[in-house]
Formats: C-alpha cells, structure tokens, sequence
C-alpha cells in the first residue's frame, strides 16, 4: 500500500518540484559557477542540455557555445581590423608630419613657413582652410597680426589662458576672423607655444562633424610644435601677448 502511494505521488510531482534535498536553482547556478570544469569533466551533460532561439527551434548546449563563440571571434576580427585601420591611419599621419618638419627646415623665411604649412597641412591633412596668426601689433609677411583689440584675443581668451586646443563648430564672427568668407562648418584651433604665447593656428573643415569637441589632437599639437619652432627661428624678437 505504502509502496503505491509512494508512486501515484512521484508521478503526480513536476519536475520543478522535484528539488534533491531543497537544492534550489539559485544553489545550482553558484554550484556551477564554483566549478566551471563541470561539462569539461562530463561532456555528456552537454549532449542532453537544449536552448530554444528565438524562432523556437532548439540547439544543444554545446552548438549554442560553438555559436557564440563564432560571434564573438567576429567581433574580435572586426576590431583588429579597426585597430589595424587606425594604425595604417596614423602612420600616414606620422609620415605627413614628418614630410612637414622636413619642408619647414628649408624655409627661408617666415612667409615660406606660412606658405609651406598652410599647402601640406590642407593638403595631407585633407582640411579646407588653414589659418596662422601672431600675437603682434604689426603684421608679418604671409602672417596676419593678432594685436592687443583683435576681436580673435576676446573670442579665444579663454584658449589663450589654458593653452587647451578648441575643437568643434565655429560661430559666423570667429569664422570670419579666420577664414574669411570660406563656408567653413567646424574648426580646431590651436595655441601656439603654451609656455610664451605666439599665436594661433586654425584648421577648419566645410564638414560641421570634423572637429568634435573631446576629439584627439595629437597631431595638431605635434603641427603647432613643428609651426612654432619654425616661426620662432625666423623671429628672434618673439611675439608676447598682452
């Protein structure tokens, strides 16, 4: 008797009622996750345990983690790639940079150095306008000046305080103080020499998503060095801001 009733009431169970001792599903999980070898020391496990996917068909344990890890080396590959990609990119970059250091040993004057940055910067760096400016009461040859009361001291006070490059849209006055009247969208502009204030240089882009604000600016910083030590070369008497 005892024995029957044993088995109507083992058969009448669910299978989520059927917990071995009180083991819950909780204990399971943090069981499995102690003892990550589990499946590598029986890989039969695998062969049973099924996962439905989104169309309702069912796939082994074992072909979900073979396409997840598929997945996953995909992601993988698309980010080397990526990786590669910028590298090849910045490479470019450093051979611009240098072929622009080498151009400005050979200049002979300041307006060569103004010249020869404003053609390989436009060209190698593929922007549409440079500017070069020095803080001076009295313009240079192929330099404008950037005296005491130039609307460019009020509007870039700020960059001229931090020595911190400015990146991102540039409004209708600061656009006409650098580019004339180029339909110019976005712009970084740099201080030149943190330390004594010479001036500035503008690269700016008809593309208004260009320049970003946060963007890196490596080589415009690495541009400003090589502009500015070249300038400075030309102009013993250097320039001092106000």
């Amino acid at each position: 008797m005892g024995n029957s009733e044993d088995k109507v009431a083992l058969a009448a169970m669910q299978p989520d009622d059927m917990a071995v001792a009180g083991v819950t599903e909780d204990d399971v999980i943090a069981y499995l996750e102690q003892h990550p070898q589990l499946f590598a020391d029986h890989p039969q496990l695998l062969e049973g345990v099924e996962l439905a996917h989104a169309t309702g068909s069912a796939a082994s344990l074992i072909e979900r983690q073979v396409g997840l890890l598929r997945q996953r080396n995909e992601q993988l590959r698309e980010r080397l790639h990526q990786l590669a990609e910028l590298a090849r990119h910045n490479e470019r970059r450093m051979r611009h940079a240098n072929r622009l250091a080498v151009a400005l040993l050979g200049a002979g004057s300041l307006a060569e150095v103004a010249n020869i940055t404003r053609d390989e910067v436009t060209r190698a760096f593929a922007v549409d306008a440079v500017f070069i400016g020095l803080y001076d009461e009295q313009p240079h040859s192929e330099i404008p000046a950037i005296g005491a009361g130039h609307a460019l001291r009020q509007h870039y006070a700020n960059l001229m305080r931090t020595g911190l490059i400015e990146c991102g849209p540039v409004d209708a006055k600061a656009r006409q103080a650098l580019f004339g009247e180029q339909s110019i969208a976005s712009a970084a502009v740099v201080p030149l020499d943190r330390v004594q204030p010479l001036g500035l240089l503008a690269v700016g882009s008809e593309d208004g998503a260009r320049f970003q604000p946060g963007m890196g600016t490596l080589f415009l910083d690495l541009i400003a060095d090589l502009l500015t030590a070249a300038i400075r070369r030309h102009l013993p008497d250097a320039c001092a801001s106000d």
